[in-house]
C-alpha cells in the first residue's frame, strides 16, 4: 500500500525506490591491485552490484569498505572511507579512485552506500552522472522516508569530511570519517539528509524502501 501523497506547490514527489543488497563478504581471497591510481577490488563471490538496476531499484555508485587490512602502501586507508564506484568490469570486481598503491586484504568487505542527495539529484535529471571531473555529491534531500529492512541504516558524518573519493576529491584520507547513526536497521523514519549523509548496508538480506520529496 502507497502513501498518500498531496501535491504542494514547490515540491517534487520521487517514485519509491528499494534495495535488497548486503555487506559484500570478501574474506582472505579476496586482492586489491592498483595501477595509475586506479584500484582493482575483487570479491571472493558475485556481488551484486550494478549502475543499471531494474526500475524503482537503487543503482550502485559508492562503497565503503568494513573489515581490515595490511601492507598498505601509499597514502591512506580503505576501511571506513566511501569510494565512488568507477566501473563494475565484472560480476565479483569493481574499480575505485585511491592513492593507496598495494594493500594485502585479510578480511575486507564491501558495504554498498546510497547517498539521497545524489539520488534525488539523479531522479530530477539535475545531477551530472559519476565522472572524473564532476562531484555531484552536494546538497540536501529536504525529506526523506525510510523503512529500512535489516540490510540498511542511515547514518550522518558529524565532522564533514565523509565525502565519496575519487580523482576530483583527491587523496585518500589516512583517517576515516566519523559517522553516526541517524535511524537503526529494522525502523522507519522522515529524515532531512545533507551532503555527506547516506544509508549503508549493514547487515543480513532484506529489502530497504527510499521515497524522496525534494
Amino acid at each position: 500500500m502507497s502513501d498518500l501523497k498531496i501535491a504542494v506547490g514547490g515540491l517534487d514527489y520521487f517514485t519509491e525506490q528499494s534495495t535488497t543488497q548486503f555487506v559484500i563478504p570478501a574474506g582472505a581471497g579476496a586482492t586489491f591491485s592498483a595501477a595509475n591510481n586506479i584500484a582493482t577490488i575483487t570479491f571472493n563471490a558475485a556481488h551484486g552490484l550494478t549502475f543499471s538496476p531494474s526500475a524503482n531499484v537503487l543503482p550502485n555508485y559508492f562503497i565503503k569498505f568494513g573489515g581490515s587490512t595490511s601492507g598498505l602502501t601509499g597514502t591512506g586507508i580503505l576501511v571506513g572511507n566511501v569510494f565512488r564506484i568507477l566501473s563494475i568490469p565484472t560480476t565479483t570486481s569493481i574499480t575505485i579512485y585511491t592513492t593507496i598503491t598495494a594493500a594485502t586484504v585479510t578480511s575486507l568487505t564491501g558495504i554498498p552506500v546510497f547517498y539521497p542527495v545524489f539520488q534525488s539529484a539523479l531522479l530530477s535529471s539535475s545531477a551530472n552522472l559519476p565522472s572524473a571531473t564532476t562531484i555531484p555529491y552536494f546538497g540536501t534531500a529536504q525529506c526523506v522516508n525510510l523503512t529500512l529492512g535489516a540490510n540498511c541504516v542511515a547514518s550522518y558524518n558529524s565532522d564533514n569530511t565523509g565525502y565519496p573519493l575519487d580523482a576530483t576529491t583527491g587523496a585518500t584520507p589516512a583517517t576515516a570519517p566519523t559517522v553516526r547513526t541517524m535511524l537503526a536497521a529494522s525502523a522507519s523514519g522522515q529524515l532531512r539528509f545533507g551532503p555527506y549523509d547516506y544509508i549503508a548496508a549493514s547487515g543480513t538480506t532484506a529489502t530497504s524502501y527510499l521515497s524522496i520529496v525534494a
